[in-house]
């Protein structure tokens, strides 16, 4: 396992000690939860902004021209 440290202004630090308080877990746990989905979202929107001027030039604009195509 590789380590990481930031450094937090004291108002996220004190929303990320609170949150992890109201989780029952460790700061560390949290911050990787977040940092996992955030990462997760951010490949998300990337691949959609790669993947969108294809998409649209197949005519799939609506997810309905997807499921029509691919059915």
């Amino acid at each position: 396992m590789s380590s990481l440290t930031i450094r937090l202004d004291s108002k996220l630090g004190s929303e990320l000690e609170r949150l992890a308080t109201l989780r029952h877990q460790s700061k560390s746990e949290v911050a990787r939860q977040l940092l996992r989905s955030g990462m997760a979202r951010e490949t998300l929107r990337l691949l959609h902004e790669e993947l969108e001027p294809q998409a649209r030039a197949m005519g799939w604009l609506t997810e309905e021209d997807i499921l029509r195509d691919v059915s």
